[in-house]
């Protein structure tokens, strides 16, 4: 696939999703707007539902009032004294209010306050009525029923019919004795709607309880097309009705309100909202079809064409794109994803490293331990001077060597690491053998810690492996020789301006090289960024620098010119040292009179630290496994110290041997040493040697045996043994000691 295709899927990529996005805020926005119309068009129908309940209630409470009337006790037939005097209360009752009142039995008119005060008696015939739209609106109900009244037009009304029941209510007897209904002229309630205003071609229809058309409000822009034979009838009446049937099966639940569709005589759709009262009335709000999917259509129509043509536009332009920019970024991205491949194929390479390093580093400690016990007991039953010399050449050696193999070891990622007080007037220094083997002879060192009260508090491995990167990195820019400055002093002030207040501690870390220029500096703690054009390195030194300073809330610095050299200064929170931080063996000679379990499973190590442990006083025994240890201290006699190897064959180790003893016999006495730091797992609790480890360490460890009440297995140790860690200074000077565990 050639790379202009490759950008022509990139740019569709790239739009074809947006056009999705674009269709989805569509017809997202056209169901919102559907759902807003339904919404209101529902709320609309109940709100002039409503309003037109609120008017018929007031006018229905002057109605069951006149009906309750005592001047009707004793009709029909009804006194001439007490219909004239019913007349003046219903003529007083409906005083100011547009209504009047008719109280009829049969085609006798009793009453009828649109005629003037005393005019007789007169008849009129009765009107059919219709069935009613639901069950419950029967004519033999009780309550007020709302009915289409005589006349036409302007002069058409409503008619409020309430019955006048009298008869024994007790025995269930009462029976209709009159009918009186109260006239409200059409353009009462018209005017009550007029306060509700609807979208243009929107329509309204009040229809009584047989389905009759009590009120029709038209579109107001007179867009609204009839409804026909297929719809409501017309304000007159003359039409049927075959909606009634879709009424009566809209309304025959006890749902009072709901919608439907309706095709009118013309062949439109719309839909029907409607709101039945409990008096049986149902008020109708037509929406044409066309108003409930808004004018998102042709919003989406535009949308969809700009999209379209963005996509051709934005195809068009990625064809023009030139061609050589387009490799320069591809070759770069193929030369960024080359680096972070070597890179993975370099840790995986680290990784390999530190697993075979850490199972060497067993083996060579178990010999360096050989070397050095055996040196110890020369040294103690040896009175040659000649042999003076010799000895201790072999145990400087040997202290040397374990170095070393510690320094590989945290390398390598093979050893537990956790941050602790460093002291950098002792620690730094220590680091001038592994630094000039990293620089190389021909460039200078230089180490000064210019004030002796420095001390931070960081992970002492991960802070010399960023000195040791910073080595590597000066080592590149100097193949010719040169010089490197390491200096800690107090950070001046510039220096932490924007970091919180506190006091500071700046390593710098000086070259004398051809220094960088501004772009590289400004690139230069960048993973994978490196200046160096052969793909030896992954660019990951000033990256693992910028994280360690970072972890500890402080930060890194470079400061570089071509021509000037190069300085990067480690910003880390400074902290008080310990007042005590190194306490040395006791300086009581006293024997070690206590019997001790040595498990070691290597043979020659085993017998000469047993022969060392012996020359101290103590009666020793030694075992190869941990189950030989546990068979040892159950058969007998008793033990106050066990001396265990963490790695053991079998199933369990030295750390669960020492779980195992504190549970079972917690006077014993428990110390554990190791070639290595990688299975220090459930060990917080004890006290950790580190092999090779010198005689008066040994012995410094193994006394609390004999110190009574004093620390036992699974206790605190006191402040000084902290420097029981191994045979080498540089442990006394951490606050807690990677192989020195606490409970």
């Amino acid at each position: 696939m050639s790379i202009r295709s490759r950008l022509v899927l990139l740019v569709l990529a790239v739009l074809l999703p947006a056009l999705g996005a674009i269709a989805w805020v569509v017809f997202r926005g056209w169901q919102n707007g559907h759902a807003a119309i339904d919404h209101h068009a529902r709320d609309s129908t109940q709100a002039r539902a409503l309003a037109i309940e609120r008017e018929l209630n007031r006018y229905s409470g002057i109605a069951h009032t006149l009906a309750a009337s005592p001047l009707l006790d004793r009709a029909p037939p009804l006194a001439e004294r007490d219909r004239l005097a019913f007349d003046d209360t219903a003529r007083r009752a409906i005083a100011g209010l547009p209504v009047s009142v008719q109280l009829t039995s049969g085609a006798t008119v009793w009453t009828d306050t649109r005629l003037p005060r005393g005019m007789p008696v007169s008849r009129a015939p009765p009107a059919a009525e219709p069935p009613p739209l639901h069950p419950d609106a029967s004519p033999a109900s009780s309550a007020a029923r709302l009915v289409a009244g005589p006349g036409k037009d302007a002069d058409r009304s409503l008619s409020l019919l309430e019955p006048v029941l009298r008869g024994d209510a007790g025995r269930g007897a009462r029976a209709t004795a009159l009918g009186l209904s109260l006239r409200i002229p059409l353009a009462r309630l018209q005017k009550v709607l007029d306060e509700y205003p609807v979208p243009p071609g929107w329509g309204g229809w009040l229809l009584d309880a047989h389905g009759q058309v009590l009120l029709h409000r038209a579109a107001r822009n007179g867009a609204e097309p009839g409804l026909g034979a297929r719809g409501v009838q017309n304000p007159e009446g003359t039409d049927a009705l075959p909606l009634l049937a879709l009424l009566r099966e809209s309304l025959a639940g006890e749902q009072r309100d709901g919608r439907f569709a309706l095709q009118t005589a013309e062949g439109d759709t719309m839909r029907v909202y409607y709101r039945r009262a409990p008096e049986g009335w149902v008020y109708l709000t037509t929406v044409p079809r066309a108003q409930l999917a808004p004018g998102y259509a042709d919003q989406a129509f535009a949308l969809l064409l700009g999209a379209v043509l963005l996509l051709v536009a934005g195809v068009v332009a990625a064809m023009l794109v030139a061609r050589g920019e387009l490799r320069r970024q591809v070759d770069e991205a193929v030369q960024r994803a080359r680096q972070a491949e070597r890179w993975a194929a370099r840790r995986e390479r680290v990784e390999a490293l530190g697993r075979l390093t850490g199972r060497v580093a067993h083996e060579f400690n178990n010999l360096l331990g050989v070397i050095s016990n055996s040196a110890h007991l020369i040294q103690r039953h040896a009175n040659t001077p000649a042999l003076a010399m010799p000895l201790a050449a072999t145990l400087r050696a040997v202290d040397a060597a374990s170095g070393l193999m510690q320094h590989l070891l945290r390398f390598g990622g093979r050893q537990s690491t956790r941050p602790c007080k460093l002291v950098l007037a002792h620690w730094l220094p220590e680091l001038r053998d592994m630094l000039g083997v990293v620089l190389g002879k021909r460039v200078a060192l230089e180490i000064e810690v210019r004030d002796q009260g420095l001390c931070v508090h960081v992970d002492p491995d991960e802070l010399e492996l960023a000195l040791i990167n910073l080595a590597l990195n000066a080592r590149e820019v100097l193949p010719e020789g040169g010089r490197v400055a390491v200096t800690a002093e107090a950070a001046a002030p510039a220096l932490t301006a924007d970091l919180p207040s506190g006091r500071y501690v700046a390593i710098a870390v000086r070259d004398d090289g051809p220094g960088m220029a501004p772009e590289q500096v400004r690139r230069a703690f960048e993973p994978f960024f490196t200046t160096k054009d052969d793909d030896t390195t992954a660019g990951f030194g000033l990256s693992q620098v910028h994280g360690l300073c970072s972890q500890a809330h402080g930060k890194a610095l470079l400061v570089s010119q071509p021509g000037e050299g190069t300085t990067v200064t480690l910003v880390l929170p400074a902290v008080e040292p310990e007042r005590s931080s190194a306490v040395g063996p006791r300086a009581s000679a006293a024997p070690l009179a206590a019997s001790v379990l040595v498990a070691e499973d290597n043979d020659t190590l085993g017998d000469v630290t047993v022969a060392l442990i012996e020359t101290m006083g103590a009666r020793v025994e030694r075992v190869t496994h941990a189950g030989q240890a546990l068979e040892r201290l159950e058969r007998g006699p008793p033990i106050d110290v066990v001396l265990s190897d963490v790695a053991m064959p079998g199933p369990m180790d030295g750390v669960g041997l020492a779980h195992a003893v504190r549970a079972r016999w917690p006077g014993v006495h428990v110390v554990l040493i190791s070639a290595n730091g990688s299975s220090l797992v459930g060990a917080e609790s004890f006290l950790v040697l580190r092999k090779p480890c010198a005689p008066a360490v040994l012995l410094e460890a193994l006394r609390p045996a004999l110190d009574g009440p004093g620390p036992r297995a699974g206790t605190p140790r006191a402040p000084g043994m902290g420097a029981v860690a191994g045979g080498r200074s540089r442990s006394t000077h951490c606050e807690d000691t990677p192989w020195t565990t606490n409970p």
